[in-house]
């Protein structure tokens, strides 16, 4: 059974940028699970970063060959951003850099509006962390005290509203 792959991937495959190690770490995990395929077998062999185009060539044609469909435009967006918000809530610990994704995301993207808030969180989140006495003016009710419940409040309310 192939493994599906991961929001990284599939945004990956679809911008041809993003994180060409999730790529090779996909198929590593695919061929453990019992896919095979030649372009599969190069992937899981290939050294990330390196070239992320000769990553995501082969990505495409390892999905082509197991038959393996990948969202592409929004839905490649959403998945990836739905992998990166579950992950803030099941790791909080990685809270800081996974916002600053979700920031960097919203500029590259032309500011869509489903990612703002999390555009908004981030700049709450780095005043309340690199000035913890001072208030902040991105997130209302945000505090040092409880910045951290507020943001994952709102990415378990963003899963809920983008299953």
């Amino acid at each position: 059974m192939t493994p599906s792959p991961p929001g990284r991937m599939i945004f990956c495959c679809d911008r041809n940028r993003g994180d060409a190690s999730a790529c090779v770490q996909w198929a590593v995990d695919a061929l453990s699970a019992g896919a095979d395929s030649p372009s599969l077998r190069i992937l899981a062999g290939l050294d990330p970063p390196g070239d992320t185009g000769e990553v995501v060539d082969y990505a495409r044609k390892a999905l082509r060959e197991l038959n393996v469909a990948i969202p592409t435009g929004e839905a490649a967006l959403m998945a990836f951003v739905r992998e990166i918000v579950s992950g803030i809530v099941e790791e909080p610990e990685t809270m800081g850099s996974q916002l600053r994704v979700l920031h960097d995301l919203y500029l590259a993207e032309d500011s869509p509006s489903h990612l703002q808030p999390f555009w908004l969180l981030h700049f709450a989140y780095c005043d309340l962390m690199d000035y913890p006495s001072e208030p902040q003016g991105y997130w209302p009710g945000a505090h040092r005290g409880n910045i951290h419940h507020v943001v994952i409040e709102e990415c378990r309310k963003w899963l809920a509203a983008n299953p």
